[in-house]
């Protein structure tokens, strides 16, 4: 029998695997792999514009934004994970490094953020929500 701490050790482990690998593809500019931890009915709540809903908003919004910035680092920082039966939550704060593909110089937007993660069939966990705040003046 697995204890109820082996249990919660068990899910964060996986919650911190999807949350590592989702991050990764984003820092490496991987639409592919980064689509693979997300949702169907994802929601995206980008600072300054409209809730995206789904997952072929957030593909059109993702392809948008990577004709016009490419990532060059992402440190995530003062990580919060949150971890239940099926959900998960992360809050932290951010420093994204991007460069603009239309030339110049790399720009560093920092802020918080807040992800929700959601377990599906399979046990495999998804990204379902998230919530960034850009503390960068405009």
């Amino acid at each position: 029998m697995i204890s109820a701490a082996a249990g919660v050790a068990s899910t964060r482990a996986a919650v911190e695997a999807a949350t590592e690998a989702f991050h990764q593809a984003l820092r490496t500019n991987d639409p592919e792999r980064l689509f693979e931890y997300v949702a169907d009915d994802v929601q995206m709540m980008p600072p300054g514009e409209p809730v995206l809903r789904g997952k072929s908003a957030m593909r059109e919004w993702y392809a948008a934004f990577l004709s016009q910035y490419h990532t060059t680092s992402l440190i995530l920082a003062d990580r919060e994970v949150l971890v239940g039966d099926l959900w998960a939550v992360e809050l932290g704060s951010y420093e994204w490094g991007l460069q603009p593909l239309s030339g110049g110089e790399s720009v560093v937007d920092r802020g918080n953020y807040m992800q929700v993660w959601r377990m599906h069939e399979g046990g495999q966990w998804r990204f379902a929500r998230e919530l960034w705040n850009s503390s960068t003046p405009a």
